[in-house]
């Protein structure tokens, strides 16, 4: 509890540092956190100091011998342990609804695939490298007599990660366990709860203590930029969520009184996540019922994602047919609208400035004949119902940009090639996230260019690929190989 100006203010949770193990606040500093959605429902973020940055660097160094101590098997059995321990309770799921605006089924949801990642990804690279000896290695050629075996990078990795996807730092920390790499965490001010619970249960799963903390700090105070140079100098690698231009501004470039310019990201191994924007083709021979369905849940259920479909060019020969059946797709999961903390609604609350923008440019686009409403309605400052929209413009921004929150935008195009076409133009200099191809024609999808990273045939383009999501190949960014010379 707190005093503001004479206020008493109660927290819902008062957060500390998570370093070396254990809760702690060496700055002995905090600020308030008010949810956007919710009012009256606060928490007490930590206000990272220099102390609390140089005791979580010197606890990740500590720790870098010991990670790589630890054979393949052994960390598979923490993240086992790990997946088993995780579970959110009523009050940490209404943290999460109540930060994020999304529907409390939905949230469960994500956490469910927390526990996913971190049994599912070392399983995944031992099937894509191959392990021996308790390390990750294969043969490279066996008439030439050649191994590999991959060591981790000689190091800490320095993770930057968003409020708006709880499965994100999790991701991350999955894959630092089964590589054995430690890691530092700026955690999102609305993300901490499963931040902080997906680090504490890994290390008391038994990774080592000092290899994983997750810190906090008010970033719209502009002398704190300080701490990220701090962190990213220590790091070896930097793995950062966010636009480019985002990026660059806040993490990368430092301009110093004597205007002199410090490339933070110099001589760094670096994975950025940019993109979003995924869209879906439909061609002109499809399964009509399987596509609608696929298309709407890639849209409507986790809008705030970077994976979640926002755009879709229809080539196909059922285009009434599949706007009938989206429209009443839409129309019956309006109807679910509601507090995100009811178990029945399935659309929550969304950023008030995203809301009033978008339905701004909705109106001027309509006025202008560029854009259609096929069914979508404003209920407040912070909800929408499902918004449809239909436009004949390729150049539509809608086509082009990244709306998180529930929206859908359609163009007809006359044959798959177009729609391909327009997919890959409107993307601009920046692949797209996921593009999904509604087709049963393998050979046309194989043989055209897709400006994405990853392009899913008649799946979700919310299906995550933990081996290269956003076209990052994870497991050769952060492994060095050794090659072996062996007996055949």
């Amino acid at each position: 509890m707190l005093h503001r100006l004479g206020e008493q203010v109660d927290f819902a949770f008062e957060f500390k540092n998570y370093i070396g193990g254990k809760e702690v606040l060496l700055s002995g500093k905090n600020f308030i956190v008010e949810s956007e959605f919710y009012p009256t429902y606060r928490v007490s973020a930590p206000e990272t100091g220099l102390f609390d940055i140089k005791t979580a660097v010197s606890k990740a160094k500590s720790s870098i011998q010991e990670c790589r101590k630890l054979g393949f098997s052994e960390r598979v059995e923490i993240l086992e342990k790990a997946a088993e321990k995780f579970a959110l309770g009523k009050n940490e799921l209404e943290y999460v609804v109540k930060n994020t605006g999304m529907p409390i089924s939905t949230v469960k949801e994500m956490a469910g695939e927390i526990q996913q990642m971190y049994r599912g990804l070392p399983v995944l690279i031992e099937k894509r490298i191959g392990t021996r000896h308790g390390k990750y290695g294969h043969v490279v050629s066996k008439e030439m007599g050649l191994f590999a075996f991959f060591e981790p990078v000689n190091g800490f990795i320095y993770a930057v990660t968003p409020g708006n996807d709880i499965r994100v730092t999790p991701f991350i920390a999955a894959w630092l366990v089964s590589l054995g790499i430690p890691g530092i965490f700026k955690c999102s001010k609305n993300d901490l709860v499963v931040a902080q619970k997906s680090i504490r249960v890994l290390t008391e799963a038994g990774y080592p203590d000092g290899a994983l903390s997750v810190l906090c700090w008010d970033t719209n105070k502009k002398e704190n930029s300080a701490l990220n140079f701090e962190l990213e100098d220590a790091a070896k690698a930097i793995w950062a969520y966010g636009d480019d231009f985002t990026v660059d501004n806040l993490l990368r470039f430092e301009e110093k009184a004597n205007g002199q310019t410090v490339d933070h990201f110099s001589d760094k191994i670096v994975l950025r996540h940019a993109t979003g924007r995924s869209a879906g083709i439909c061609d002109s021979e499809m399964d009509l019922k399987h596509a609608a369905q696929t298309i709407v849940e890639s849209s409507l259920k986790w809008p705030i994602g970077c994976n979640s479909l926002k755009m879709l060019f229809d080539a196909s020969h059922q285009k009434q047919e599949l706007m009938e059946i989206l429209k009443e797709k839409f129309e019956e999961i309006g109807k679910k609208t509601g507090d995100p903390m009811d178990s029945k609604t399935k659309v929550g609350f969304v950023s008030s400035k995203l809301l009033n923008h978008v339905w701004g440019r909705i109106s001027d686009l309509k006025k202008m004949g560029l854009l259609n409403i096929k069914i979508g309605e404003k209920k407040s400052e912070i909800q929408t119902t499902p918004i449809l929209l239909e436009t004949k413009d390729k150049n539509s921004e809608f086509l082009s940009t990244e709306f998180s929150l529930y929206v859908l935008t359609r163009k007809e195009c006359a044959t798959f090639r177009e729609a391909l076409n327009e997919v890959n133009e409107s993307a601009g200099p920046m692949k797209r996230l996921a593009v999904s191809i509604f087709s049963h024609d393998e050979e046309k999808i194989m043989k055209g260019y897709t400006h994405a990273h990853h392009v899913r045939r008649m799946k979700h383009t919310t299906d995550i690929d933990l081996l290269f999501h956003e076209g990052n190949d994870y497991f050769h960014k952060l492994t060095t190989p050794q090659i072996h010379r062996i007996s055949v």
